[in-house]
């Protein structure tokens, strides 16, 4: 079972059938080689959570689709878990320790910030580099 393990890679598939009854399939490879497939169907199995040898199958909701390729694509370094323990499931994607503040707005305010540096410069009369 992968405690803590680093993902080093993923691929996401949008797809439509008549064989299953889900249409966004989430796959990730952490540092070992282990290999972890989610699907996200309407309503997920009572047995949602399955680890066999290198393998991990997660059926989560429809509606959790969006937060894990947000991760994938947003976050790094990214930690996945998988434990199965006297019938106690538990999975888990998570950053690594990351400093208060990052996120969406961090370019923002970083242009904020450099049109205060310009600003402040045109102001003093200094000359500006950019």
């Amino acid at each position: 079972m992968p405690l803590g393990e680093r993902v080093t890679s993923y691929t996401i598939a949008e797809l439509k059938n008549e064989v299953v009854n889900y249409q966004q399939v989430v796959k990730f490879t952490m540092e070992s080689g282990h290999q972890v497939f989610i699907a996200f169907p309407d309503q997920p199995p009572t047995q949602w959570l399955t680890v066999t040898g290198t393998n991990t199958t997660a059926f989560l909701e429809r509606g959790e689709f969006d937060r894990v390729p947000h991760l994938l694509q947003t976050e790094t370094p990214l930690f996945f878990s998988s434990l199965i323990f006297e019938g106690l499931r538990a999975f888990n994607l998570s950053t690594g320790p990351e400093l208060p503040g990052e996120g969406p707005a961090d370019d923002d305010a970083l242009v904020q910030l450099m049109a205060t540096i310009r600003q402040h410069l045109a102001d003093s009369g200094e000359p500006s580099s950019g």
